[in-house]
């Protein structure tokens, strides 16, 4: 009798982990599913960062990077109080630091962010 209310707790208490694993499973595909929706609209990423800090320089700093790299595209950004020189967004780290390698040749103060 011991023995088969053993065997009955046992198996029903696998069966709520198994359920209760299933659940996370399924709560974790969908907040996974959630912020790839996200970062599609928001171009969520990494940049490079060339540059921060007074204006005419930053304007200097883009025409000669212009010259150097015309298939990467950069912005000008303000944020109180600098300028800041940025590429696009890449969607994987591993994308932004295979550009970074190229960049830091002639700008070796560059870094992902």
């Amino acid at each position: 009798m011991k023995l088969r209310l053993l065997f009955l707790f046992a198996c029903s208490t696998f069966t709520a982990f198994k359920g209760a694993a299933q659940e996370n499973t399924h709560s974790l595909d969908s907040l996974i599913y959630k912020k790839r929706a996200y970062n599609a609209t928001k171009q969520a990423g990494y940049c490079i960062q060339l540059y921060n800090g007074d204006e005419k320089t930053a304007m200097y700093k883009i025409k000669k990077f212009e010259k150097l790299f015309p298939e990467i595209e950069i912005h000008r950004i303000y944020q109180v109080p600098e300028w800041k020189i940025q590429t696009g967004i890449y969607k994987t780290r591993l994308e932004a630091d295979r550009v970074l390698n190229l960049i830091k040749r002639k700008y070796p103060g560059a870094r992902v962010r």
